[in-house]
C-alpha cells in the first residue's frame, strides 16, 4: 500500500482546542433551555435568600492605653519616639490577647445574659428573639458558674400560663421533665438550681412554640471569643478594631460595647489590687501606731503627775539646741528604719511571698520606691496574662522569672538601706550623747521627759503620715481611669452572609452554563453522526450532498421521490447531488458505485432517486442491483415479481449480451431509466461477482448508457463491494444522520487510504429538517414546509441472514 502524503484529502482532520462553533450552535439551538434554566436557578436563589438567615458584621475601634496611662509606645521605643515615630509594643499585643480571651468574653456574656438564647418556631425557619422574647428565663446566679450542661426549655401558651418541657443535655440524655406554669414570675427547681421565669413587659406570649436554651457561660464565652476578630489598625498605633458577625444587629453592637466595659473592669481590678493591699497595710499600721501613741501619752501624763511637773527648765540652751538638732535627725532616721523594718517584716511573711508590695509609704529612697513600683507592675501584668495563658507559656514563664528576680532585689535593697540608716543612727546617737552630757545642770526629770516627748513625737509623726497616705490611697482607689477608650462607637458594616449579589450572579451563571455543559457533554459523548460538522471533523472526504429525510414510503411508485415537473425540497437536494457529480466524474467516466457501511443507511434509495434525477436530464441511465444477497430494486421500483436479473446472466458460461438485455427492465417510471435487478439469490454470490462476465457486461452497457449506477452491499458486513469496485469510476458512501456511527467513518477512511474503491465521496442522507439544529446547520429554515417526511429506511433488513438460503421462492425478489 502506498504511503499517503500529508495533504491527502482523505486524511482525518486532527481537531484541537475548544470548538466555539459547536458551543454557539448549542446556544442558538437550545436558547429556551438556557432561559428556563436561568429562571429556575434565579428562583431557587431568591427562595434561598428569602428564607436564609442573614448575618451582619458590626465593628468598633478602641484606643488601648499603655501601662503608664498614656497612649504612646513604651520606654523600649523611646529612641523612635524622640524622632516623632510612635510604635506599638509587646504590651499592646498582650492587651489584645487579653481582650480576646475567654475570661473577658465570659464576663461580657454574663453581664448581657447572652448565655440564654430565645427562638420561636416559624413556617420555614426559627426566628431569633433577642430582647423581644415574651418570657425571660434565667438561672440563679449562685449556680450559674457551676453549670456544666445545656438546658433546653420548650414553652407553649396554656391558658394564662405556660406549658414547659425541660430537656437537660445537648442530646436530651439527662433529666427530662414537664411543668405547667400558672402565672409569671415563678421558679422551677432542677438539679442545676432554680430556673426563674419572668414576663418581658410589652410582649405577649405567641401561639407558636417558644424555645429558650441556657448554655454554660464559659461555653458561650469560648464561642464569642472565637467569633470576634481583633486586629490592630496600624503597626504604628495602639488602636484596635473589633468586629463580630451575628444574625442580630443589636446583639452584635451590645456585645462589642459590653466587651470593652468588661475589659476595662478587669484592668481596673488589677490596678486596684495594689491600692487595696496598701489600704490593708496602712490600716493595720495605723492601729498599731495609734496604740503605741496612746501608751506614750499616758506614760507622759503619769510621769508629770507623779513628779508634779508643769514647765520644763531652760538650762543650757545652746547644748539643748545642738542636742535637739541631732534629736530631730534621730527621729527622721528612726522613722525610715521603722518603715523599712515593717516592709521587711511584710516580705518575710510566707503569706505575702511574691504578692503586691505596699507602695508610697514615705520611704525617701527613690531607687527603692522605683524598684517596688516596677515589681508591682510586673506582678500585675503576669497575673493578667495567667487568665488567658498557662504558667507553662513562654511569656508567662519569663514574666515569672522577672517577678522573682525583682522580689529578691527589693528584699536586698531594703536590707541594704536598713543597714545604712542604722549606721547613720549610731552616728547621730553618738553626737546626741556628746551634747546631752553637756546638759549637766538639767534635772533627771527633764531628761526623762525629753525621752518620752521624743517617743511621742516619733509616734505622732508616723501616725499623721499614715493618715495622709491612706487618704491618698483612697483617691487612687476611686479615680482609676479606663484602660481602653472607644474611638468609634459600635456600628454595622452591612450584611456579610448570604451575599445576595454573589448568589444571584452565581445562580445566573449556573443557569446559563449548566445546560451548556450538559448539552456540550452530550454532544461529545454522542456516538452517532448528527450533522455535517461531525463528518467534517471525522474525515476530509468530499460530501457531495445533504439529502433531507423523506416521509415513510410504501413499495411502488411512491418510493421514487424525484418526479418530473416537480420542485420540492427532495428534488432540489438530488439536483444538487447531480450537479456535484459532474465535478467528480471525469471524461468518459460513467460507472457509479453506491454503498454504505451498514444496512439501513439508504444507499438503494440514493441510487434510484439519483438515477431518476439523471434520467430527467434526458440521459440514458441504468440501475444495476448487485446487492444480490439482499436485493431491493424490484420492491423499490414496484416492478412485477419475476426471476429476471443479472444473476441469470452471470450464471451463464459465455458473455451473451442478448441474455443480458432480456434481464433489463426498460422504461421504468421514465423512458430514459432502465433497471437491471439482481434476480435469483444464488448460493455463491461472492463468486459470481468476481467472474469476468460482469466486467464484460459493464463494458457493454457503457456503450449503451450515459450513466451506470450500481447498488452494492454494505462494506461493513461483506466484501462484495470491494470486488465490484474494480468496475466503478466513482464511489458514493451513504452516511445516514442519527443512524450511522462515528466508527463507521473510520471504515470509510481506511477504505480510502487503502484505495480499495475509486474516488470515494460521501452522500449525507436522512437530514431531518424539522429539527431546529438542521435549520441552523444547513440554512433550510425557509423550506420548513417540505421538511416533515418521516422515515423511509427504518429497518433495512438484517444482514445476518446473508448466506442463509431457504426454498427457491425466497431467492426471488417479490
Amino acid at each position: 500500500m502506498a504511503e499517503l502524503s500529508n495533504n491527502n484529502p482523505i486524511q482525518q482532520e486532527e481537531s484541537s482546542g475548544f470548538d466555539y462553533r459547536k458551543l454557539w450552535s448549542i446556544i442558538v439551538l437550545n436558547w429556551y433551555w438556557l432561559i428556563f434554566s436561568t429562571l429556575f436557578f434565579v428562583a431557587l436563589a431568591y427562595v434561598y435568600l428569602r428564607y436564609q438567615t442573614s448575618v451582619y458584621q458590626a465593628y468598633t475601634k478602641v484606643l488601648i492605653k499603655n501601662e503608664n496611662g498614656g497612649f504612646g509606645g513604651a520606654s523600649a521605643n523611646s529612641t523612635l519616639e524622640n524622632f516623632g515615630v510612635v510604635t506599638a509594643n509587646n504590651g499592646f499585643e498582650n492587651e489584645l490577647e487579653i481582650l480576646s480571651s475567654t475570661a473577658v468574653a465570659t464576663r461580657a456574656v454574663t453581664d448581657l445574659k447572652l448565655y440564654v438564647t430565645y427562638t420561636m418556631e416559624g413556617r420555614i425557619r426559627k426566628a431569633d428573639l433577642y430582647k423581644t422574647s415574651p418570657v425571660i428565663v434565667d438561672l440563679e446566679e449562685s449556680r450559674l458558674r457551676d453549670l456544666d450542661n445545656i438546658i433546653t426549655i420548650e414553652m407553649e401558651r396554656k391558658g394564662e400560663g405556660l406549658s414547659a418541657d425541660f430537656i437537660i443535655g445537648a442530646e436530651g440524655a439527662g433529666e427530662n421533665f414537664h411543668r405547667d406554669i400558672d402565672q409569671l414570675p415563678c421558679s422551677v427547681t432542677t438539679a442545676y438550681g432554680d430556673i426563674i421565669f419572668s414576663q418581658n413587659p410589652g410582649f405577649d406570649m405567641p401561639d407558636n412554640k417558644l424555645t429558650a436554651v441556657i448554655y454554660p457561660p464559659v461555653m458561650m464565652g469560648r464561642m464569642y471569643s472565637a467569633a470576634i476578630s481583633i486586629l490592630p489598625t496600624s503597626k504604628m498605633t495602639t488602636v484596635a478594631m473589633l468586629s463580630i458577625n451575628d444574625n442580630n444587629v443589636e446583639r452584635a453592637k451590645d456585645y462589642l460595647t459590653q466587651l470593652i466595659e468588661a475589659y476595662n473592669a478587669d484592668a481596673n481590678e488589677d490596678k486596684n489590687e495594689v491600692a487595696r493591699k496598701t489600704e490593708e497595710f496602712i490600716a493595720e499600721r495605723i492601729d498599731v501606731i495609734g496604740q503605741e501613741l496612746d501608751s506614750t501619752e499616758i506614760h507622759l501624763e503619769n510621769f508629770k503627775r507623779n513628779n508634779e511637773l508643769v514647765n520644763l527648765p531652760s538650762d543650757a540652751n545652746q547644748a539643748i539646741t545642738q542636742s535637739a538638732d541631732f534629736q530631730n535627725r534621730q527621729v527622721e532616721i528612726q522613722t525610715q528604719m521603722n518603715l523599712i523594718s515593717s516592709l521587711m517584716d511584710y516580705m518575710r511573711a510566707p503569706a505575702n511571698f511574691q504578692q503586691v508590695i505596699p507602695a508610697n509609704l514615705g520611704i525617701k529612697d527613690q531607687a527603692t520606691n522605683k524598684m517596688i513600683t516596677d515589681y508591682n507592675d510586673k506582678l500585675l501584668t503576669r497575673n493578667r496574662l495567667l487568665r488567658a495563658s498557662s504558667e507553662q507559656s513562654p511569656v508567662v514563664a519569663q514574666m515569672t522569672e522577672e517577678v522573682q528576680d525583682l522580689w529578691n532585689a527589693v528584699a536586698q535593697q531594703l536590707a541594704s538601706i536598713y543597714q545604712s540608716y542604722k549606721i547613720e543612727k549610731n552616728s547621730a546617737d553618738q553626737q546626741y550623747e556628746r551634747f546631752s552630757n553637756r546638759v549637766t545642770s538639767t534635772p533627771a526629770q527633764e531628761r526623762i521627759l525629753n525621752n518620752i516627748g521624743r517617743q511621742q513625737e516619733i509616734k505622732a509623726g508616723l501616725y499623721l503620715m499614715l493618715l495622709q497616705k491612706r487618704e491618698e490611697n483612697y483617691i487612687t482607689l476611686n479615680s482609676t481611669a479606663t484602660r481602653a477608650r472607644v474611638i468609634d462607637a459600635p456600628q454595622v458594616v452591612g450584611k456579610v452572609s448570604p451575599r445576595s449579589g454573589i448568589i444571584m450572579t452565581g445562580a445566573v451563571l449556573v443557569g446559563l452554563f449548566l445546560p451548556l455543559i450538559i448539552f456540550y457533554l452530550m454532544e461529545m459523548l454522542r456516538f452517532r453522526i448528527n450533522g455535517r460538522d461531525d463528518l467534517n471533523k471525522l474525515t476530509k472526504l468530499s460530501i457531495l450532498a445533504d439529502i433531507p429525510l423523506t416521509e415513510k414510503l410504501s413499495d411502488g411508485m411512491r418510493a421514487i421521490v424525484v418526479k418530473e415537473n416537480s420542485n420540492n425540497l427532495m428534488e432540489e437536494a438530488f439536483r444538487g447531488l447531480r450537479t456535484n457529480l459532474r465535478f467528480v466524474l471525469g471524461p468518459d467516466e460513467k460507472v457509479i458505485c453506491c454503498t454504505s457501511c451498514v444496512p439501513g443507511e439508504g444507499k438503494t434509495f440514493i441510487t434510484t432517486n439519483l438515477a431518476m434525477s439523471l434520467a430527467l436530464l434526458g440521459k440514458r441511465v441504468i440501475v444495476i442491483g448487485l446487492d444480490i444477497r439482499k436485493p431491493r430494486l424490484v420492491k423499490l421500483f414496484g416492478l412485477p415479481t419475476s426471476q429476471k436479473g443479472i444473476t441469470t446472466y452471470l450464471a451463464g458460461s459465455t458473455a451473451d449480451f442478448d441474455v443480458l438485455d432480456e434481464q433489463i427492465v426498460h422504461g421504468v417510471i421514465n423512458p430514459n431509466l432502465d433497471v437491471l435487478p439482481a434476480g435469483l439469490i444464488p448460493p455463491n454470490p461472492g463468486e459470481l461477482i468476481t467472474r469476468n462476465l460482469l466486467d464484460q457486461a459493464i463494458e457493454h452497457l457503457k456503450t449503451v448508457y450515459d450513466f451506470i449506477l450500481i447498488d452494492t452491499p454494505p462494506v461493513g458486513l461483506v466484501s462484495d463491494t470491494y470486488e465490484i469496485g474494480r468496475l466503478a469510476d466513482v464511489t458514493f458512501f451513504v452516511v445516514r444522520s442519527e443512524y450511522s456511527t462515528k466508527a463507521d467513518i473510520e471504515i470509510i477512511n481506511r477504505a480510502a487510504e487503502a484505495h480499495k474503491l475509486p474516488k470515494i465521496n460521501i452522500v449525507f442522507n436522512g437530514v431531518d429538517l424539522t429539527k431546529r439544529k438542521y435549520g441552523f446547520y444547513y440554512g433550510y429554515g425557509k423550506y420548513g414546509r417540505y421538511s416533515k417526511y418521516g422515515t423511509y429506511y427504518g429497518r433495512y433488513g438484517h444482514y445476518g441472514s446473508y448466506g442463509h438460503y431457504g426454498d427457491v421462492k425466497s431467492h426471488v425478489e417479490k
